[in-house]
C-alpha cells in the first residue's frame, strides 16, 4: 500500500505568498502601469496636482487673513463692512467648475475606452467566476484554472464576469481596471497586458467573512508560454504522490483554506479542520467517524474518499452534526474536476496522525 506522507501545515496559504509586494511610483502611488489604460494615472495625478495647489493657496490666503486681520482690541471697530464681492465670487466659482468639467471629460473619454471592446479582446474571452471566496477563470479553449489566471502580454483580453452568489468587483489595479459583479447579470471587462510578471487580483466588493482572501495571481506571460497551458498541468493518479500532495496543498489554499483549517478547531471556524481527518493504521488511512444529518436523520459515517467527494461536488446530501458547524452550509464545488479532488484527499491524508 502507498504511504501517505505527512507534511507540516504550510505556514502561508496565501494564493500569492511567493509574490513580491506591487512595484510603485516614485512619489510611493500606485503600483507600476502593466496595462493600456495609462489615461488612468494622467487623471489620478491631475486632480492630486490640483488638490496640492487648492490646498496651498487656500491655506495660505486663511493664515494671512488670520494674522493680517486680526482684531487687535477688543473694542476695535471692523475695517470692512463688504459683505461680498461679486467678481471674486464669479472667479471661483468659474475656475473650479472649468477644472471639474476637465475632469470629467477626461474621466468620460477613458470610462468609454474602457467600455469598448476591441474585436481583437473579443476574440480573447475569458469568462472569470467569483464565488464565496475564489475566483474560477474559463480560457478560450474551455479549460480552467482557479485562483490563478495567465494571459499574453500585448494580446487584447477580456473577461465576462459573473457571480454565483453575492455582490463581488473584479480589480486589477495593476492594469487599472475594475468592474462590479451582479449576482444574476453578466459584466465584462478588457484591457491589454503590457508588461510581463505576476500582478494581483482582488474582490474589491465587500462579500462576506473571508472577503480579504478573495485573490488571484494574474500572470502576464509570452506566447510560448501560453501554449504550454501550465494552468492545465494536474498531477494524475500515477504521478509522484509528494507532487499529488503539494498541488493539492496549494488548492486548498487557494479554495478550501478560507473555511476548513489545518490546525486545531475554534468556535469562530466556519467548517470541520482537515486536521487528523485521517489517522494512520498501518499502512492503511482509515477516515475518523462523523456525525452528519442526511434527511433530516442524524447519523455516523466513517469519512472516505466518496465522502469527501460527494461533500464537495454536493454539501447538502450529508451536513456535518457536530458543533459549531451544525448548520452552516458549505458551497457547492462541481467546478473541481476528479484529478483536483483527488490531490485534495491526498493532501488531507498526508495531515493524518500516525
Amino acid at each position: 500500500m502507498i504511504n501517505y506522507l505527512i507534511q507540516d501545515p504550510p505556514k502561508n496559504d496565501t494564493p500569492w505568498a511567493d509574490v513580491p509586494a506591487p512595484e510603485i511610483d516614485y512619489w510611493g502611488q500606485l503600483p507600476v502601469q502593466a496595462g493600456n489604460f495609462d489615461h488612468v494615472d494622467g487623471l489620478f495625478y491631475f486632480t492630486y496636482a490640483v488638490c496640492i495647489v487648492f490646498f496651498v493657496i487656500i491655506t495660505g490666503v486663511l493664515l494671512y487673513s488670520v494674522v493680517a486681520h486680526r482684531r487687535k482690541t477688543w473694542d476695535q471697530k471692523p475695517l470692512s463692512n463688504v459683505t461680498h464681492n461679486t467678481p471674486l465670487e464669479v472667479v471661483w466659482t468659474v475656475i473650479p467648475l472649468i477644472i471639474v468639467m476637465i475632469m470629467f471629460a477626461w474621466g468620460f473619454k477613458g470610462s468609454l475606452d474602457m467600455l469598448t471592446v476591441p474585436h481583437a479582446a473579443q476574440q480573447n474571452t475569458y469568462k472569470a467566476t467569483a464565488k464565496q471566496w475564489f475566483w474560477t477563470f474559463t480560457y478560450p479553449n474551455s479549460t480552467q484554472s482557479i485562483s490563478e489566471v495567465y494571459v499574453e502580454i500585448d494580446k487584447p483580453v477580456q473577461f465576462i464576469l459573473e457571480s454565483t452568489d453575492v455582490l463581488h468587483a473584479f480589480y486589477a489595479p495593476s492594469m487599472r481596471v475594475k468592474r462590479d459583479i451582479v449576482p444574476g447579470r453578466y459584466s465584462s471587462v478588457w484591457f491589454t497586458p503590457t508588461k510581463k510578471g505576476t500582478f494581483h487580483l482582488f474582490c474589491a466588493e465587500y462579500c462576506g467573512n473571508n472577503h480579504s482572501r478573495m485573490y488571484a495571481k494574474l500572470h502576464v506571460v509570452d506566447s510560448a508560454t501560453m501554449e504550454e497551458e501550465p494552468w492545465n498541468v494536474v498531477p494524475a493518479a500515477d504521478d509522484p504522490l509528494e507532487d499529488r500532495i503539494a498541488y493539492g496543498a496549494q488548492l486548498a489554499g487557494q479554495v478550501c483554506a478560507s473555511c476548513h483549517k489545518i490546525s486545531a478547531t475554534t468556535m469562530m471556524d466556519t467548517g470541520p479542520s482537515w486536521l487528523n481527518l485521517f489517522t494512520k493504521d498501518g499502512d492503511n488511512y482509515v477516515g475518523r467517524k462523523r456525525e452528519v444529518i442526511e434527511d433530516g436523520v442524524t447519523k455516523t459515517i466513517t469519512v472516505d474518499d466518496a465522502y469527501i467527494i460527494e461533500s464537495i461536488k454536493n454539501p447538502t446530501q450529508k451536513i456535518v452534526a457536530e458543533e459549531p458547524y451544525r448548520g452552516r452550509n458549505m458551497s457547492k464545488f462541481d467546478n473541481l474536476d476528479d484529478a483536483r479532488i483527488a490531490c485534495l484527499i491526498a493532501y488531507m491524508k498526508s495531515l493524518a496522525d500516525n
